[in-house]
């Protein structure tokens, strides 16, 4: 039996996508209280204090729940929620009518920043080129589970992720969007999440990307090549079940 206790949305990817920039502007809309902080990682991870990961009291520390009383919508952030293996069956077991919004981003570029970022955090030492080519023997560490870390092609694979969203939730509780969207034209997209949201449309100050990595200059056209080929089939079956064109996308 479903309790009544339930944050109402999730933003569950992708990882280097905008998740961030749509965490913080939906934080300024008066009808909606995100989480006290982004990326819980409650249904991907088990709490250091070892307490079973469906204990749902240690989730509901998050929010806001006298905001819920008052009729805001709650809601978080943890983008690998899409990609990580039995993440989307807890999210389902812990509230089979939530709202998910996923954000895809052109998966070569998603790779690139993923690349950048984990570089400038001092958590990849191999230059680019290396480090897409070799990730499938170097994750093999994590097997049987994925490896959370040596993932920058991985995680762009997301027709998988689809078809997953899919089996488990009703197309009315979902909403994808492009990453590049967001970036482009973010108040048209913040009001297509306010209407999926069923909240009053705002005006949300938009001109900060948060943690925003856009720069596509550096890298390598015989990697961008290379991904392009790596991603070909995989974007074509996105866009098929999503009804997208190519759109901004290279690949």
């Amino acid at each position: 039996m479903l309790m009544t206790k339930r944050i109402d949305f999730m933003i569950g990817g992708v990882q280097k996508g905008g998740t961030t920039s749509l965490d913080a502007y939906l934080r300024q809309h008066p009808d909606v209280r995100m989480s006290r902080k982004k990326e819980p990682h409650f249904f991907d991870k088990r709490p250091p204090t070892g307490i079973r990961s469906l204990d749902y009291a240690i989730y509901h520390r998050n929010f806001d729940w006298r905001a819920a009383r008052d009729g805001c919508a709650l809601g978080e952030a943890t983008p690998i929620t899409c990609w990580w293996q039995g993440a989307l069956d807890r999210v389902y077991t812990y509230n089979p009518y939530i709202r998910l919004i996923i954000l895809l981003r052109d998966p070569v570029e998603r790779a690139w920043s993923h690349y950048r970022m984990d570089a400038r955090l001092g958590r990849e030492t191999l230059p680019y080129s290396e480090a897409i080519r070799k990730e499938r023997e170097r994750a093999r560490r994590a097997l049987p589970s994925q490896d959370r870390e040596r993932s920058y092609l991985a995680r762009g694979y997301y027709a998988p992720q689809v078809r997953e969203l899919r089996r488990l939730f009703d197309d009315s509780q979902l909403l994808f969007l492009r990453s590049e969207d967001l970036f482009s034209q973010p108040q048209s997209i913040m009001s297509q999440v306010c209407e999926f949201l069923n909240v009053v449309k705002h005006q949300f100050d938009t001109q900060v990307q948060h943690n925003a990595d856009l720069h596509t200059d550096g890298m390598d056209e015989q990697d961008r090549k290379y991904l392009r080929d790596v991603y070909a089939y995989d974007a074509a079956e996105t866009r098929a079940l999503l009804g997208w064109d190519r759109g901004p996308w290279c690949v």
